[in-house]
């Protein structure tokens, strides 16, 4: 007999995994800008990327940090 499992379906229950970054994108949407505001973040060095990745990722505290301090 042949199983009628899905064979793409992960083999244990997803885990809830909370983002620690995020892309340009998703932080102006969090912060609801736009991302050449985020980049003139970066830029002021309001917010700093994560080293050492190709792709500039934030992280989730500097972010709740903002919008909870400003831009101190």
């Amino acid at each position: 007999m042949i199983s009628q499992t899905d064979p793409l379906a992960p083999a244990s229950p997803a885990i809830d995994i909370p983002r620690l970054t995020y892309s340009v994108e998703e932080s102006a949407q969090a912060l609801g800008v736009s991302k050449p505001t985020i980049y003139r973040l970066l830029a002021r060095r309001i917010l700093r990327p994560v080293p050492g990745v190709r792709h500039k990722r934030i992280p989730v505290r500097q972010i709740q940090s903002l919008v909870q301090h400003g831009p101190n």
